[in-house]
């Protein structure tokens, strides 16, 4: 980023909204400030105020001072946290503003999302944060994101991906800087699936492209193995629901179409028997979490773990047998697979701040432009397509066997309000089905009348 005066950053700071209690992702107030007076004073800033101005910073990714404490080497990164860590104390380091970032607050993801609306409610938010794409939503039409333009702060988002511009916008308007999309793979031991015959002659794994071409795969691993096709996390996990989500899009069909619900429809109800029949067969199976599919896995228990991106380069590094990664299959009609992404945005703050906004987004602005070192450290997709058709990217452990994901395949859950509840209405359902007998049609009508319910 450089030091030039932001011309034109077009915040929108709404007023202030009230506490929606019980919302899926957020909760708490903005604060009341007119959009043409902050965006004035935003524009208004200058170097000399920027200079050593200090910002917090909410994320998740986890904890790990004890490898990056006084590290500003990027090529030392490798994983998550190291990498965000990393970029953090690079930028802490060399920016010309003398800008410093600090760590508010933020760990794994599971637990993140509580305690950001916890610092929204108590009026105290950092000033930077990352969030998921299907998040954002709840927060911005709060009026509790600060909208900008990116091409006044030299963000070139004709560079990002059309997933990734998409995800960052509500109502028109732009409140996040894009900084990777994730999607589901298939990790795959080539002992096991090549023991099973399934490895051509160029040492590539020979997936299937239909539904019979799929059973005739779990077939062919049980009968020659013993083991089972997937390790899939079902129980507390969201893996098998992300699965079922694919398998629904792969039909070029939507959980939400056109604002209204639209779970009970012939392709779900297919997604779910696809997943059903590879069940009954033993092909995969109910009984593991997210940690223990990956265990049954690493075992060498199973042919594929179907997992995300972000396992690419620990299973690369570590597998004690074969590894390969591909796209996940099209079984379907067309290809699509679940994704999500990350992002960053500006939370309202209370004293509205315009050279700590504008601080923010000079932070944001150096994590795009370093999205190839987040990208290559983690196994995540970058959002731009600069660096996904870099000649460097491909060099990265297994990144040319998911082009396809990375560019055309992944697709985002619906961006509407309170995505998170309604995906936990759906997923209830589904549980229902899968753990506890219910016959499907009742599970989806009733996942349809409760998503209904919670649109209006």
């Amino acid at each position: 980023m450089n030091g030039k005066r932001i011309p034109a950053v077009l915040a929108t700071v709404a007023a202030a909204s009230m506490l929606l209690a019980g919302c899926g992702t957020g909760t708490g107030t903005g604060t009341a400030a007119g959009d043409d007076d902050m965006t004035a004073k935003i524009e208004a800033v200058t170097d000399e105020q920027l200079k050593g101005t200090s910002i917090t910073m909410s994320r998740m990714f986890g904890d790990c001072e004890e490898t990056t404490k006084g590290v500003t080497d990027l090529a030392m990164a490798a994983s998550e946290c190291e990498a965000i860590q990393i970029l953090t104390n690079k930028f802490n380091a060399e920016n010309e503003h003398g800008i410093s970032v600090e760590r508010l607050g933020g760990a794994d993801w599971n637990s993140y999302y509580d305690a950001f609306n916890a610092s929204i409610a108590g009026g105290e938010p950092a000033n930077i944060a990352n969030l998921h794409d299907y998040a954002l939503s709840d927060y911005a039409r709060r009026a509790q994101l600060v909208s900008f333009d990116p091409a006044a702060l030299d963000i070139d988002m004709d560079d990002a991906t059309e997933q990734a511009q998409n995800s960052v916008t509500y109502d028109d308007k732009t409140f996040a800087v894009p900084f990777d999309s994730h999607a589901i793979l298939a990790h795959v031991n080539t002992d096991v699936l090549g023991a099973a015959g399934y490895m051509d002659a160029d040492g590539r794994p020979v997936m299937p492209t239909n539904a019979d071409e799929l059973m005739a795969m779990g077939q062919a691993v049980k009968e020659k193995t013993g083991k089972p096709l997937m390790s899939v996390g079902f129980a507390n996990d969201d893996m098998a629901w992300r699965m079922f989500y694919s398998f629904v899009r792969q039909q070029g069909s939507d959980l939400i179409v056109d604002g209204e619900a639209n779970v009970d429809s012939a392709e779900a109800k297919a997604a779910m028997e696809l997943l059903q029949e590879l069940i009954d067969n033993g092909y995969i199976h109910t009984k593991a979490d997210y940690s223990g599919s990956i265990e049954e896995w690493k075992n060498g228990e199973s042919a594929i773990l179907v997992n995300g991106t972000w396992g690419v380069n620990e299973y690369a590094s570590t597998a004690t047998f074969g590894y390969t990664v591909t796209d996940f299959p099209t079984i379907m009609d067309e290809a699509a697979v679940w994704a999500s992404s990350h992002m960053w945005v500006l939370p309202v703050q209370k004293d509205n701040d315009p050279v700590k906004y504008r601080a923010s987004l000079e932070f944001a602005s150096f994590l795009y432009e370093n999205t190839s070192v987040w990208a290559t450290a983690t196994g995540h997709i970058a959002p731009r397509v600069s660096v996904v058709e870099s000649a460097e990217y491909p060099n990265a452990p297994e990144r040319a066997n998911y082009t396809d994901t990375a560019l055309e395949n992944i697709s985002f859950v619906p961006q509407v309000e309170n995505w998170t509840a309604i995906k936990s209405l759906i997923h209830k359902q589904l549980e229902e089905v899968w753990f506890n007998g219910k016959d499907l049609d009742s599970a989806l009508t009733e996942a349809q009348q409760r998503v209904g319910q919670e649109l209006k």
